[in-house]
């Protein structure tokens, strides 16, 4: 793999709240997964309720754990 990746997918996190029955939701746009100091990073962005722009990080590993437990969905385009 080389250093760093660009991938430009959103995912999408859907949460119920049973006592209301509503449903909320969350996007996170992939930016790109890089390779630092021997770790792989996935590089995400997101909104804030202000509409902030909102960057961060996180290991592959979780990133892939997210979406195999189902917590997050790829968005069709």
């Amino acid at each position: 793999m080389k250093e760093s990746v660009s991938v430009k997918q959103d995912y999408v996190m859907i949460m119920h709240n049973p006592v209301e029955d509503v449903y909320t939701y969350h996007v996170y746009h992939i930016l790109d997964i890089s390779i630092i100091n021997n770790e792989t990073i996935v590089n995400i962005q997101s909104k804030d309720e202000n509409q902030n722009l909102k960057r961060f990080s996180m290991t592959d590993r979780k990133f892939y754990d997210l979406i195999s437990s189902g917590f997050l969905t790829r968005l069709q385009e």
